[in-house]
């Protein structure tokens, strides 16, 4: 049986992120620097299978249509009761909900304990998320790129179904069914999807709801509202909003800081106080201990000013940004001109998400602006294995991963979103940013396909970082 890891220190729940600053023999692809390659006769991930003969291969180009992660650990299926059904992201259980905004989520855990789990960590505590083992004995799967899963459990037995991915987590009692019996919790096309297998849109622990405790710096030219009010989430209330001028107390906080699961940061270049060293000084260690940063096109300095080693970018046609100094003012890396690249997603996860969501159809990514030159390596924590070629006086020092690539004019397969870890955290990066599609608001606002890829990402960041180095 492969081995799957999850995230969070206390209890060992949720599912694993990409990038992670060392190679470790696992067969859980989102756990390792190297996934596997499907078609290139190399065992990638070290795990002693090639291309389609590995299970992370399983449903994946040419590798057929098989469950990629829906491996169950009960081995023993006969006379089981089985339970079917698909993951889905926040709001896709409200009836308000358009269908077009309902997106399946892939690689969440699905788990039946037959104990009550523990509670997750409440912040600051909990903002390292490391990744462990399923405890032994608890039935689970992970979903299929269209959300599916399948669980074979105990007949007439009480369970807990935990529902995870990264941070969003739900805790349903659930009492399987007879002898050989199946339930599909998986409705009608077009109807609201299950509770039980939708990812909260709240933070409720009584109910047993968790979502990251998100902060939005909003910038000048971007606002998130949309994208968030159409999945159902209370934006400018649970999920926290300033402006970015406004918002140097909290980046020269840490205890603020550490208030966040995840910072998102929306186009914008007014944050003069991140050229402060005591602001760049605390990001770097927001990331460190595990908090995820999430900067978008003109907040690029979100990013530069605490990590300046990791991107080069191109402005005013030259480059800027260089070295590993972080630049003296705000905004000097800003493209003024905007560009729409066809995209090609450098992740093949994300790449046959986008093949559910977006099947046949091209990927134009509207109205981006900044413009990465060059991607360096940088150190992104501590490995294990120092027979590994990133691995430098125990050291991993590598490249942003690119979730994303573009093509627009002058350029062709240019990284556009990418992203890297530092030690428990991780830092994403992409030029496109949300764009209003419709004329609807609220339940009513139909997303448009960049923001469909930022809330998967979104959701991907949030999963563990293995190992997990902090003192």
């Amino acid at each position: 049986m492969k081995s799957f890891w999850m995230f969070c220190c206390i209890f060992a729940l949720a599912l694993v992120g990409c990038n992670e600053p060392k190679k470790k023999p696992s067969n859980n692809v989102f756990n390792n620097q190297n996934p596997e390659v499907c078609d290139n006769l190399i065992d990638d991930d070290g795990d002693g299978t090639i291309d389609c003969a590995d299970l992370d291969c399983l449903g994946v180009g040419n590798c057929g249509n098989q469950n990629n992660n829906n491996i169950n650990n009960n081995n023993n299926t006969q006379h089981m009761f089985t339970l079917r059904g698909k993951v889905w992201g926040p709001g896709a259980d409200n009836a308000s909900m358009l269908d077009v905004n309902r997106i399946p989520v892939p690689q969440a855990l699905v788990a039946a304990y037959s104990y009550e789990p523990p509670d997750p960590t409440p912040l600051p505590g909990g903002l390292c998320n490391q990744c462990v083992d399923v405890p032994n004995g608890v039935i689970h799967a992970f979903s299929d790129t269209d959300g599916s899963f399948e669980l074979f459990l105990y007949p007439n037995t009480n369970y807990w179904l935990v529902v995870q991915k990264g941070e969003f987590r739900r805790v349903t009692q659930y009492t399987a069914g007879g002898l050989d019996e199946v339930e599909d919790l998986e409705p009608a096309a077009g109807l609201p999807r299950n509770p039980a297998t939708t990812l909260p849109n709240r933070f409720n622990p009584n109910l047993k709801q968790w979502i990251p405790k998100i902060l939005v710096v909003e910038g000048t030219y971007e606002q998130m509202d949309l994208l968030f009010e159409s999945m159902g989430f209370d934006y400018g209330v649970e999920i926290v909003v300033v402006s970015d001028s406004s918002a140097s107390g909290i980046f020269n906080d840490m205890n603020q800081l550490r208030q966040y699961n995840l910072i998102v940061t929306t186009c914008g270049d007014d944050a003069s106080y991140l050229t402060t060293a005591t602001a760049r000084a605390n990001l770097r260690q927001y990331v460190y201990e595990g908090g995820k940063l999430y900067v978008d096109d003109f907040s690029y300095d979100f990013a530069e000013q605490p990590f300046p080693e990791f991107l080069n970018f191109m402005a005013d046609g030259s480059t800027c940004g260089m070295g590993t100094s972080a630049p003296g003012t705000v905004g000097d890396c800003n493209n003024w001109s905007s560009y729409s690249p066809m995209g090609t997603p450098g992740d093949p996860y994300l790449d046959a998400w986008l093949g559910i969501i977006n099947p046949g159809g091209t990927i134009e990514l509207l109205a981006a602006w900044d413009i990465i030159h060059s991607m360096n390596p940088g150190l992104q924590g501590e490995c294990e294995d120092d027979m590994d070629p990133n691995c430098v006086d125990g050291n991993y020092i590598g490249p942003p991963k690119v979730w994303m690539y573009g093509d627009w004019s002058g350029y062709t397969h240019n990284p556009v979103t990418v992203s890297w870890n530092y030690y428990c955290g991780k830092v994403l990066y992409t030029v496109y940013h949300t764009h209003s599609g419709s004329g609807g608001t609220g339940w009513d606002y139909a997303l448009i396909l960049q923001e469909k890829i930022m809330m998967y990402l979104i959701m991907e960041i949030q999963t563990c970082t293995d190992p997990v180095i902090v003192e």
